[in-house]
């Protein structure tokens, strides 16, 4: 069984929404009105993982001083 983190997953979204944005890919995720689209979701993905990766950190560092 294949077995991904977080911070992997968001790899993959984050690849997934490049290529759209490259290949002019029209997709909208919410409404005709909003239209958030990919260029919209890409830097709030990229924030996601940026936090996930720090979150990481902060628990490893806080299981580093526990011993």
């Amino acid at each position: 069984m294949l077995t991904l983190t977080a911070e992997a997953v968001l790899d993959i979204l984050i690849d997934w929404l490049q290529d759209n944005i490259e290949c002019e890919t029209e997709l909208i995720f919410d409404n005709d009105e909003d239209k958030t689209d990919s260029a919209t979701l890409l830097p709030w993905i990229q924030q996601a993982r940026n936090d996930v990766r720090d979150l990481r950190r902060l628990q490893l560092l806080h299981n580093a001083n526990k011993s």
